[in-house]
């Protein structure tokens, strides 16, 4: 359980960490059993560090007892922040978000958006992977259409 917060800490301080470890990080047991007492059939749990709202989290990816693929999001010291919710139409995504993603990657298709709602107060950002003349990415876009964060995929 030691390696999520010392790799967290290490993440926050090279922005070049975040985007070479963004793929893929361990589950922690603390995490694990946060799941399992929500969904007590989840399967195939998997982690990637994401920012969310200025934090750096961890995303937990894993199937429910319908198959059905759930995210959810931890602080480094194990605590659920919140859920994402993967809009089924990526197209879904307000106006100042598309707004955003065209001003930063012209002539770019949104893939798949999910929105993640701030529990700590106002606000939301849309996680969004688009495709675009200069490869693919992962950004994070606010409700005001500010990007937040990106990543080269």
């Amino acid at each position: 359980m030691r390696k999520f917060p010392t790799v967290m800490i290490a993440l926050a301080l090279s922005g070049t960490a975040i985007q070479a470890f963004a793929q893929e990080a361990p589950v922690p047991d603390k995490v694990r059993t946060s799941v399992l007492k929500r969904h007590p059939q989840a399967t195939d749990m998997q982690g990637e560090l994401e920012t969310h709202f200025g934090q750096q989290l961890l995303e937990v990816s894993f199937k429910d007892a319908e198959g059905q693929v759930l995210h959810e999001l931890f602080r480094s010291n194990g605590a659920l922040f919140t859920g994402e919710l993967v809009l089924e139409n990526p197209q879904q995504v307000p106006p100042m978000v598309t707004e955003a993603v065209k001003a930063n990657f012209p002539d770019s298709r949104i893939e798949k958006a999910e929105l993640v709602v701030n529990p700590n107060g106002v606000g939301e950002e849309y996680e969004l992977l688009i495709d675009s003349a200069n490869g693919k990415w992962r950004i994070a876009v606010n409700d005001k259409g500010a990007v937040t964060s990106k990543e080269r995929r």
